[in-house]
């Protein structure tokens, strides 16, 4: 598969889990509508599995708390707007028909439209090419996004861009196990209102708005988040954002690589923790805290190779540098440890306010980062950017577990492993074993 070739990805790590299995969802549900265009349809009959509706539409304006909507065959230029909304006990599920494939080219704006619901999941669809964003969420609380395929949002125009996927002020839910690509815009975006969601397990990639440096894989511009276990690959502008407003968040176990800006970016924001991620061959600093951003702890990362090339599909990259940037004030209320850096060719290897060509240099001016380590990480593959670790890394049995926002599995979901073949002398926290970077070794 010449996708698999460029990622340099295993099936399951080019594909989000959620994509593979969408996760079983109990619930009271006693009604299943049915929508599928190319059947024999009627959207004046029972919309059965043998009668199905022919529009989304007169599906979803039948949803109540506990039905859930099967969406067949054909490509759909509607927008998926349920008018009610679930329950704790019985939640509304709009999801694609079983052995069919539908495809969401959306109405005159969004692909799917979910403003002030709550209890609603949203499934397993395809989303192409819509003109505005691809799902979009407006309010409301506990909804899951999970397991649905995203790309082509908005067009590669001023005033026409659009993101993947957007949750704008809803609470308490959950985007996970989606695969967001090449569109008009970041793929991934929390904007302001939005607290208390998890972004977890997705694949956001390729996204570009195509005539500047500013889509980002994921963006966050409001406080209280949870990103989690995502890869966020060859963005246009940064694979993870915070942005102004995005406060006091968690970035843990997350893959960044190939982004044409920064790997990790902390820009004008107060507080968050940046915890076990790998962050690898970027164009500018691979994880990078500025502006008035104070309060970080950034804690048992990889981070290698970033801002060392000169260009990235041709962006400049002569911006900020090191592996990891903590710039402008470098406050005191901001502590690093555990990490790992390392630079195949030379440059800056950190900056903790002023730049240093080394870790050795950086640890005796500023006494920060004494568990850290300058060493090859010792990647499976990094030529096809597969950065799980060989054995032997430094990155083994290193981290410190008990920082918070550790985790005690790792990207794939795989429990720590003490290595045998591997000392645990500069671990800390209730396991001794836990490795940098987002993935566990296993031999």
């Amino acid at each position: 598969m010449r996708l698999t070739r460029v990622l340099g990805l295993c099936a399951t790590a080019l594909v989000p889990a959620g994509l593979l299995a969408i996760p079983s969802v109990a619930q009271a549900a006693t009604t299943s509508l049915y929508v599928d265009k190319t059947a024999a349809c009627s959207d004046s009959g029972p919309g059965t599995a043998t009668t199905p509706y022919c529009t989304i539409g007169k599906g979803v304006s039948r949803l109540a708390a506990g039905f859930t909507l099967y969406i067949g065959n054909g490509s759909y230029a509607e927008t998926i707007k349920p008018v009610a909304s679930g329950t704790a006990a019985a939640p509304i599920t709009i999801t694609k028909w079983s052995g069919r494939n539908p495809t969401i080219v959306g109405g005159s704006y969004y692909g799917a439209n979910l403003t002030s619901r709550s209890y609603v999941i949203l499934s397993g669809l395809t989303f192409a090419g819509t003109v505005a964003d691809g799902i979009y969420v407006y309010k409301g609380d506990h909804l899951t996004i999970t397991g649905n395929r995203v790309s082509g949002a908005g067009r590669p125009t001023s005033g026409k861009t659009a993101p993947g996927i957007s949750i704008r002020g809803a609470t308490s839910s959950v985007v996970s196990g989606n695969w967001v690509h090449h569109n008009n815009g970041t793929g991934i975006v929390l904007n302001a209102g939005a607290t208390g969601i998890t972004v977890t397990g997705n694949n956001s990639s390729f996204n570009a708005e195509g005539y500047r440096r500013n889509a980002n894989g994921i963006n966050v511009i409001s406080p209280g988040n949870s990103i989690l276990r995502n890869v966020a690959h060859t963005n246009e502008d940064s694979g993870i954002q915070f942005y102004t407003g995005g406060n006091n968040n968690l970035a843990a176990l997350n893959v960044t690589y190939n982004n044409g800006d920064h790997g990790i970016d902390n820009l004008n924001v107060t507080g968050g923790r940046i915890i076990g991620n790998t962050v690898y061959r970027n164009c500018t600093s691979g994880i990078n805290v500025e502006g008035s951003s104070g309060n970080f702890q950034v804690f048992n990362n990889i981070a290698a190779d970033n801002a060392v090339y000169p260009a990235y599909n041709g962006i400049s990259c002569a911006r900020r540098a090191g592996n990891i940037g903590i710039f402008d004030s470098a406050p005191a209320s901001t502590v690093v440890d555990h990490n790992l850096v390392w630079l195949t060719k030379a440059g800056k290897m950190y900056v903790f306010k002023s730049s240093y060509y080394s870790l050795a240099a950086m640890q005796a001016a500023t006494h920060q980062e004494s568990h850290g380590v300058q060493a090859d990480p010792r990647f499976v593959g990094a030529g096809w950017w597969n950065l799980r670790l060989l054995a032997g890394s430094a990155a083994i049995d290193r981290g410190h577990s008990g920082v918070s926002g550790a985790q005690a599995t790792d990207l794939e979901g795989r429990a720590r492993y003490d290595d045998p073949a591997t000392a645990n002398t500069f671990a800390e926290g209730p396991r001794r074993y836990d490795d940098l970077g987002a993935y566990e070794f296993r031999p």
